[in-house]
Parts: structure tokens; sequence; C-alpha cells
């Protein structure tokens, strides 16, 4: 093995336990295994709140059905500052996952929800200078046809990031935002 200057050394291709790839006899890994190194699988239904329950009253209530189901799933890892992202050629809306916490009002998720569905609803626009559009006027106008969207931006801009370890205790599925919004709104959309 050759160094590089006086500190790295430089790694021989032909040991297969530097270069797997070239490892012939190498067993294949366990799904388990992977699931593990990887952290938690993305899924809709989290330790507090399940996306997929508010999608569906969302849906109904706000877009009368018109959206089709997305891929729906919780980051991996709390972000700081990013609520949600909306892949709208995929179709996949990512939560953060630090909204999966009993000390977040449920408004907050659903208002997050609401604006990552109205990216699927509106789609991807061009700008005025060739570029891609995702927050036109028309989009921030039915953003604020949100029933708490003036509740949420408040909550968020005096209380977002949370600090602390998240509160982990599950919701209540009857007495929340979404059964309010549903009933209000006459939705048959189960909770």
């Amino acid at each position: 093995m050759g160094t590089v200057g006086h500190s790295r050394p430089i790694p021989d291709p032909n040991q297969f336990e530097l270069f797997s790839v070239a490892a012939p006899t190498a067993p294949p890994l366990a799904v388990e295994t992977l699931k593990n190194r990887r952290g938690p699988r993305h899924q809709p239904h989290g330790l507090v709140y399940d996306l997929q329950q508010c999608f569906d009253v969302i849906n109904e209530v706000m877009f009368k059905r018109e959206l089709k189901p997305p891929i729906m799933r919780w980051s991996r890892n709390r972000w700081r500052y990013t609520l949600g992202l909306c892949d709208v050629e995929k179709r996949v809306i990512t939560m953060n996952t630090a909204l999966d916490d009993a000390r977040i009002p449920e408004m907050v998720v659903a208002g997050v929800m609401h604006h990552e569905m109205l990216h699927l609803y509106f789609g991807i626009t061009e700008g005025p200078n060739g570029g891609r559009r995702f927050h036109t006027p028309e989009f921030r106008a039915a953003e604020k046809l949100f029933p708490a969207y003036t509740a949420v931006e408040e909550w968020l801009r005096d209380n977002w990031p949370l600090r602390g370890r998240p509160a982990r205790k599950p919701r209540s599925l009857s007495g929340g935002f979404l059964s309010y919004l549903s009933m209000m709104h006459g939705s048959t959309a189960e909770r």
C-alpha cells in the first residue's frame, strides 16, 4: 500500500473488504438489516399524527376529493426550518418528523399538509424569467382559504422551532381540529 503525502494510505484495489463490488461471495444483506441501518421506514402513520387521515379530511373539505392520494411520509430526521416538502412530479409529500409531536396543535399539522396539497393541486408553473415557480398569487390566495390559516401562521411564528424532547403521546381521534373541520363542512371522511 502506498501513501499520499505522509498521512493517508492508498487502498489496494485487490483488497475485497475495501471494495465490496469486487467481492465475489458477499452474502446479500437482509431487509431487516437495511431497515435498521437506514433508520425508520417512511410511513404516513406517525406516533402522534396520521398523515393519511389528515389528507383525507382536507381533500374532502378543501379540494372536494379532486386530489388523488400521493405517497405521504414523515421525514427520517427532524428538520430545523423546513416543515414539509412536496415533490410534484413524483407525487410525494414528506412532512417534518418534528411535527409528529403532541405539543404541536393538530391545526398546525393540517395547515402544513394543506400547503403541500396545494403544490399538488397547482403544480409547477413557469415564472417571469423562465424559472420554476411554486408559490403563485393563486397559490397564496388558496392557502389563505384554509380555515385556521391565521392561527397556524401565528403559532408557527411564536413557537417554531420547538426545543427539547418531543412529546410522543397519541392524540385522541375525536375532539381535534380535523374532527371539527369535518363536522362543520359535513364531511364523510373517517377520523
